[in-house]
């Protein structure tokens, strides 16, 4: 009896010690992987992060002379349908074509920013393509998967892509042709938005203030030295407007509507970024 009593004991200490060393190895495999694998870090982070709803818009065959007119466009009738405060409908006639706009002016200083960013770019770069994002954000509790406090954070609930096929009209004959086909297709393109505006509104978040814009927002086009996939990614995960544009509300203050960054970024963000550097998607 004693002596199965000592073997049983002796047995347990080894179990207890077995369990103890796995969970060891375990806990450095773990802690080594998300150290040194900057790859991991970002894949966990952003299958994390909140999928937003997407939408594709893609004109063919836009001269480069008329890109400013149909970008501006349909990004004033993207604004039209999802900047969700009381506004003044306006109107703006581009290309024979009537697009409504809303009354903000910091949407149309903003649109006006972006879009003549996008010319520069594609007049320094002569791309045959041109593409640019909308993103539209709202406030959620944070998930911290190590920490037991909760915080706030903006996550996307939208995204716009915008694609513009890009042309170069030689003779007279070729730009006044191209001028009546782009005008119908940016006339097919409008009804496109509106149609994906009102078909799929399931997904809006619950607007929960009644100062301000309750929806921050973003546009930006991928910089030289990056991808499109790139940008999205870092638009999704780590250059989220701050939560105290939000908080702040109202749209007649710039902070609401220009990309700014966290002045002291997390781990994650490090993590991520980190990824973004060394990603070739």
């Amino acid at each position: 009896m004693l002596r199965a009593a000592v073997h049983k004991k002796k047995r347990e200490r080894e179990r207890e010690k077995f369990s103890y060393e796995v969970a060891i190895i375990v806990q450095k495999s773990t802690a080594s992987l998300l150290r040194d694998n900057a790859f991991l870090s970002f894949f966990f982070f952003y299958t994390m992060a909140v999928n937003p709803h997407v939408f594709d818009i893609e004109m063919a065959q836009v001269p480069r002379e008329h890109v400013k007119d149909v970008l501006r466009a349909i990004l004033h009738s993207i604004f039209f349908h999802r900047l969700l405060i009381n506004i003044t409908p306006r109107e703006l006639r581009v290309l024979e074509t009537t697009v409504s706009t809303t009354d903000s002016p910091d949407v149309e200083i903003l649109i006006e920013e972006r879009v003549n960013e996008f010319v520069q770019n594609i007049n320094t770069s002569q791309p045959k393509q041109g593409k640019m994002a909308v993103l539209f954000y709202e406030k959620r509790l944070k998930k911290n998967w190590y920490q037991f406090t909760k915080s706030e954070e903006l996550a996307c609930w939208e995204q716009w892509s915008i694609t513009l096929n890009l042309i170069n009209p030689q003779t007279e004959t070729e730009r006044h042709s191209t001028k009546r086909s782009v005008s119908r297709n940016l006339s097919q393109c409008l009804l496109d938005v509106l149609k994906m505006a009102n078909d799929y509104k399931e997904h809006i978040p619950s607007i929960t203030t009644t100062e301000g814009n309750p929806f921050p927002y973003q546009m930006a086009t991928p910089a030289k030295s990056e991808t499109w996939n790139t940008m999205i990614k870092r638009l999704l995960v780590i250059d989220v407007p701050p939560v105290e544009s939000q908080r702040r509300g109202s749209l007649s203050s710039p902070t609401t509507t220009s990309i700014q960054r966290s002045s002291s970024p997390t781990k994650e963000q490090n993590a991520l970024r980190m990824a973004l550097e060394h990603d070739h998607l």
